[in-house]
């Protein structure tokens, strides 16, 4: 018989799936039995009516932030459009120029920290005083 010269190797421990390791990061860092007081999101305004400027000054402009939207419902908007920017960032292929590829793995950096920012602020507001329409006519 011959003799083994590999050795055995180190006995595996579990490896943590791409959804553990989600649900790991995303566990909240302080106690639960001291809830955080999140009053800041109800203390917030209303939206105004305000244009959105196109980049060229000599186009009309088309779209306008309707007012009376709530804190929670402009946020929520604001995060589908973040977590639209992620996906489409995703989906752009690359070409070789190392520093484009590196602006640009920034910006999309840029863009998951500012959706989890508003996911949390989202996460932390009190459930019993949103309004469900957001909008008020008048």
């Amino acid at each position: 018989m011959a003799k083994k010269i590999t050795p055995d190797p180190p006995a595996s421990r579990d490896v943590l799936s791409t959804s553990d390791k989600d649900r790991y990061l995303r566990q909240p860092t302080n106690d639960e039995s001291t809830p955080v007081p999140a009053q800041l999101l109800d203390t917030l305004a209303f939206t105004t009516c305000k244009p959105v400027t196109p980049a060229a000054p000599d186009k009309p402009t088309l779209f306008t932030i309707q007012p009376g939207i709530t804190a929670h419902d402009a946020l929520t908007y604001v995060s589908h459009l973040l977590e639209t920017a992620e996906l489409n960032g995703d989906e752009i292929g690359l070409h070789d120029n190392p520093v484009e590829r590196a602006l640009f793995w920034n910006m999309l950096h840029s863009v998951e920290v500012a959706r989890a920012v508003v996911g949390a602020l989202l996460d932390g507001s009190p459930k019993a005083g949103r309004q469900s329409g957001g909008r008020t006519d008048g």
